[in-house]
């Protein structure tokens, strides 16, 4: 089918493009409390190609791109048509010139990885053998989950030279986790892994009730105030978004970031955790077939580089590295239970989180919270925080134990000081 395509586009006289093959088989689990509801089975093939046209508009030079799939079940006379139709729309799209990036060409790369010797079902069952190795409580369980395998095998070749291929497996899913006591409770998790980390679920997994035991125990939300507050899990990973999205070639060349490389982007006065942020990726080339290596995005608190869009990049006169989907955040020099110290606020679960990235504004509706007193953890539940990255980021304290979620690896607890909480 590669063969049919790279002709057609040849025979049409389109002499950029980036064509890639994708195929994704999966499998999917989906239960209730510990029986299987239904699963389901899946081996997809599929070709995406996108194509680039240069035009001009008076002594002005465009290049234009169109993107499209193609499917094994359509033959050559329907590829043609949906090509052409593709080139015709990418005359209308008016991006300034640049230029395609210079892919890797060579050996597939396949990442050393348990899962690649276990057969898709083998996995699966792990996984929901971890999942539920610790429910057996008497009052909290796992409501319902399901579980997802893929493995994906891509190429992707371009008129640049590049002819790169890869095989990449993942394990993600969610579970809802329920507490009947005074109230009856369900919170949503999640997970995410490159790697068959068995234990590490099953830990997951029974936190995430033992949390839910907290939420139904919980009737009342903090007090008006200012605290040093405590993130945790996907919270901390949505807070670091702000440095990694701010550092992207399409944000800095269109203006809504004002990093620039050296920049101290985490402020002048740094008494706390300095970041050190490194670039990785879930998989060894980006679209275009750029190989992704590690990079420093961030190093004691100063940008490194630039990342992203390949176009972005040629604009800004910067090199090419590829778009990365994942970071690496060194530890701090705190433990998480020295982190948690009297009167701080550890919020363990949002309704809803988010960072503003253009602004560097972030707030939550607080689901469930821990306030320390003592030797006591008194749950909590309600009211809110807001706040903004640049008045906390220069007192960050990380701590020293990581946690992963798929190929991110940063501080599973991050302290801000000094944050207002809109509650009672």
């Amino acid at each position: 089918m590669i063969d049919i395509i790279l002709s057609v586009l040849k025979e049409n006289n389109i002499n950029e493009y980036i064509v890639s093959k994708t195929i994704e088989e999966s499998i999917e689990l989906y239960l209730i409390k510990k029986d299987l509801d239904m699963n389901r089975k899946k081996n997809i093939t599929q070709y995406e190609v996108k194509l680039f046209k240069e035009f001009s508009e008076g002594d002005i030079r465009y290049k234009g791109d169109s993107r499209i799939k193609i499917y094994e079940s359509m033959d050559k006379h329907e590829i043609e048509e949906v090509i052409k139709s593709a080139s015709y729309a990418a005359s209308f799209v008016k991006n300034k010139i640049y230029k395609l990036p210079k892919g890797y060409s060579g050996e597939k790369k396949i990442k050393e990885s348990k899962l690649l010797n276990l057969s898709l079902e083998d996995i699966a069952l792990k996984v929901k053998n971890a999942l539920y190795k610790y429910d057996n409580f008497e009052k909290g369980f796992i409501n319902s989950s399901e579980i997802f395998v893929t493995k994906i095998d891509k190429r992707i070749i371009s008129s640049n030279g590049t002819d790169a291929s890869y095989i990449r497996c993942s394990i993600n899913g969610e579970f809802i986790t329920q507490w009947i006591e005074k109230q009856d409770v369900e919170i949503y998790n999640s997970f995410n892994y490159d790697e068959l980390l068995e234990e590490d679920l099953a830990l997951k997994a029974k936190e995430a009730i033992i949390i839910t035991g907290y939420r139904a125990r919980s009737e009342n939300a903090p007090k008006n105030g200012i605290y040093d507050v405590i993130l945790v899990e996907d919270s901390v990973k949505e807070f670091f978004k702000y440095y990694s999205e701010n550092a992207l070639t399409e944000m800095v060349y269109q203006k809504y970031s004002n990093f620039n490389v050296n920049d101290k982007v985490q402020g002048r006065k740094i008494k706390g955790d300095k970041l050190n942020i490194t670039l990785t990726s879930i998989v060894p080339f980006s679209n275009e077939g750029i190989e992704l290596k590690d990079r420093v995005l961030i190093e004691d608190g100063v940008l490194k580089t630039f990342y992203g869009s390949y176009k972005f990049a040629d604009y800004l006169g910067v090199e090419p590295v590829g778009d990365y989907k994942a970071v690496k955040i060194k530890g701090g020099k705190t433990s998480e239970d020295d982190m948690f110290e009297e009167n701080n606020l550890k919020i363990l679960r949002f309704s809803d989180f988010q960072m503003d990235t253009l602004t560097g504004d972030f707030s939550g509706e607080i689901r469930l919270a821990l306030l320390k007193c003592g030797d006591k953890f008194i749950p909590l539940t309600g009211g809110s925080l807001s706040a903004n990255i640049k008045d906390v980021q220069e007192k960050l304290s990380l701590s020293k134990e990581l946690q992963e979620d798929g190929a991110n690896e940063m501080p599973s607890q991050i302290k801000l000081k000094n944050v207002k909480i809109a509650g009672l």
